[in-house]
């Protein structure tokens, strides 16, 4: 798992959605409020508020998911990858630092 800290309480999950839109483009799905399962190539599944799914296509293969920690005075962003075997370590190399590299780059999570 990857982690952002990001130097802001008031950090809501619609900013950072924007943030994953914006900076992925319109090849990748960012289903906010929705969590990854365990099983294979399994779909996402209702989660709480504070968790999205970023994945291509059906999210089956390619995908991962960020959950937004409250803590004092900051956010922490926790980049987790999907999957089990071979697709897991797919995204541990090419779709987590993909989208922690968007977050870590977007102004609008930066301090105010």
């Amino acid at each position: 798992m990857s982690t952002i800290t990001v130097p802001r309480a008031d950090l809501s999950t619609d900013e950072v959605v924007q943030a994953l839109r914006n900076g992925l483009g319109q090849k990748y799905n960012v289903l906010p409020g929705m969590r990854l399962t365990l099983a294979p190539f399994g779909k996402p599944e209702l989660g709480t508020p504070d968790t999205i799914v970023v994945g291509i296509a059906s999210n089956h293969v390619r995908r991962a998911q960020v959950s937004i920690v409250r803590r004092a005075g900051a956010c922490e962003l926790h980049i987790s990858p999907g999957g089990l075997t071979a697709d897991r370590l797919l995204n541990m190399i090419v779709t987590t630092p993909k989208v922690k590299r968007v977050l870590a780059d977007a102004p609008q999570l930066r301090a105010a």
